[in-house]
């Protein structure tokens, strides 16, 4: 849903802020973020679950069940960067998982940094590109720097974003050996971590049913079973997207819990974990049905461990969690066409091609657009300006051309989002940062993906948003459904409630 009220939006937060009364400050907070995780999945498994995972945390938190992102195109960067800062794109910087760099004319990470070095990695990563304070950078200031923050993720962006900017770890899974890897940003490398490290190195990993296969029946039809061993080029991609995965990340989690001092004295430390529960490799949940259905039970199992551990190490009174959700689908392949479905792919290097004709027939022959990342296209400046053109004419022709397209809904400008905009608009201009984003960019029609080329279709997908749960819990959090509307970025901002320290800057009840 792209046009949400600004009332709903205020009146949840006004709900959000009447959670917190009478809660003691906490000695740890958990602050979990799911990739991929569903309202309708979470509730519809919950015949999978024990007692002491989903089940715990929707009995004794606030539940929002109907969450989103105020923004398009979320993926699992722009929505970790929401989480933690409580401001959109916009005014983070953080568009997506991946840009198109002006400067070096190539796609670079939201994290990339190479003033720095990879530890147990070739490849350099930072928060510095992240413009926005995150909850864990105010715990750090309030606490002086006495705070324990530590990130663990799959994935280096997840790690690095839910970490902040000054966290004592951060740590991800690299794509080729499979270690732990952190940066020389972060110091030394943690010990536990290499210890970690050389004991998983010598497993061999094996995905299987965790259930008996007839329990998997929440689709209907049966279903055969399934089993998942790890070789090959991209053994470790896969990896990470399996209920082995989360397993890991609690292992994790558990030895930093044994070896740091996190949650041993009366200043808030954090641990923040990111877990994934999309499907194997993206593939559609209709090719994979009782995959999907193991990873929800797998991580429920694996949330029961954690929180089981936390009883006995630090005191679950002592402890505030938070669970969202990085509220998008991510579906690689062709599923649509199969069914006579509305779809299709949208090749951005052909539309480059295609638009430098059209452009090129008005104006005079040239390169007009220097790069194109997912639907946006950036356009060369500098030889628009050397040929004394009006940048604003060259977008609005090309905003009338990318319009003619099939499988186009709509096409955006920078030019789009001056002055007071409409709710559709501001919608729109929450995704966008000036410093990464494209000068125009497209709105796909439902069911239509776009690809840089044919070799990269299953890369470049597009993502439908979905509805998703945040859910706070812990001491003082009286249990509560709220179904209103509630925007991602309020969460900060609540989670600075409850630890009594201000809140990240320019969080505010602003959606659109």
């Amino acid at each position: 849903m792209r046009i949400k009220s600004f009332l709903t939006a205020l009146l949840c937060c006004a709900s959000f802020a009447s959670v917190q009364e009478n809660i003691s400050s906490p000695k740890l907070y958990l602050n979990i973020v799911v990739d991929q995780l569903r309202t309708d999945f979470m509730y519809e498994f919950s015949g999978l679950y024990g007692d002491g995972g989903f089940k715990r945390l929707l009995a004794g938190g606030c539940v929002y069940p109907n969450s989103y992102y105020a923004f398009e195109n979320v993926d699992r960067a722009s929505a970790m960067a929401t989480l933690m800062t409580g401001t959109n794109p916009y005014v983070n910087g953080i568009v997506g998982e991946r840009w198109f760099d002006r400067k070096t004319l190539r796609t670079l990470s939201c994290v990339e940094d190479k003033s720095y070095k990879g530890l147990y990695s070739i490849s350099p990563y930072a928060p510095t590109r992240l413009n926005a304070i995150t909850i864990t950078d105010e715990m750090k200031r309030a606490s002086r720097g006495k705070a324990i923050v530590c990130a663990i993720a799959p994935d280096e962006d997840a790690a690095v974003i839910s970490g902040g900017h000054a966290p004592d770890a951060a740590l991800w899974k690299n794509n080729s050996a499979g270690f732990w890897s952190s940066s020389t940003y972060y110091g030394v490398y943690p010990q536990w971590a290499a210890d970690m490290n050389k004991k998983v190195q010598g497993r061999s990993a094996k995905w299987e049913p965790m259930l008996d296969k007839e329990r998997y029946n929440h689709f209907g039809e049966k279903a055969a079973s399934f089993s998942y061993s790890f070789d090959g080029k991209n053994k470790v991609r896969t990896y990470k997207t399996t209920a082995c995965m989360n397993d890991e990340v609690v292992e994790m989690a558990l030895a930093f819990l044994k070896e740091s001092d996190a949650g041993k004295d009366n200043i808030a430390d954090c641990l923040s974990l990111t877990f994934y529960a999309g499907n194997i490799d993206g593939r559609p949940m209709e090719q994979r049905p009782l995959e999907i259905q193991d990873i929800y039970a797998r991580l429920d199992k694996s949330l029961e461990t954690l929180f089981g551990e936390l009883d006995k190490s630090v005191g679950m009174e002592n402890v505030v969690v938070s669970l969202s959700s990085t509220g998008y689908v991510m579906v690689s392949g062709d599923d649509g066409a199969e069914y006579r479905l509305p779809s299709g792919t949208i090749y951005m290097e052909r539309v480059k091609a295609l638009l430098d004709v059209y452009l090129g027939a008005i104006f005079g022959k040239g390169e007009y657009v220097e790069g194109v990342y997912g639907p946006q296209l950036y356009f060369d400046n500098g030889f628009i300006e050397n040929q004394k053109l009006d940048k604003l004419d060259v977008i609005s022709r090309s905003v009338e051309f990318l319009k003619s397209l099939d499988g186009v809904e709509d096409v955006f400008s920078i030019y789009h989002l001056g002055g007071n905009l409409s709710p559709e608009l501001q919608y729109v201009k929450n995704g966008y940062n000036q410093a990464c984003s494209g000068d125009v960019w497209l709105r796909l029609m439902p069911g239509w993906k776009v690809a840089g080329s044919a070799l990269t279709l299953t890369n470049e997908v597009y993502r439908t948003p979905i509805m998703f749960p945040i859910i706070i819990y812990g001491s003082g959090i009286e249990h509560e459904v709220v179904e209103a509307m509630t925007p991602a970025n309020v969460l900060a901002g609540e989670m600075a409630r409850i630890l009594h320290i201000r809140r990240p800057n320019d969080n505010c009840l602003r959606v659109f």
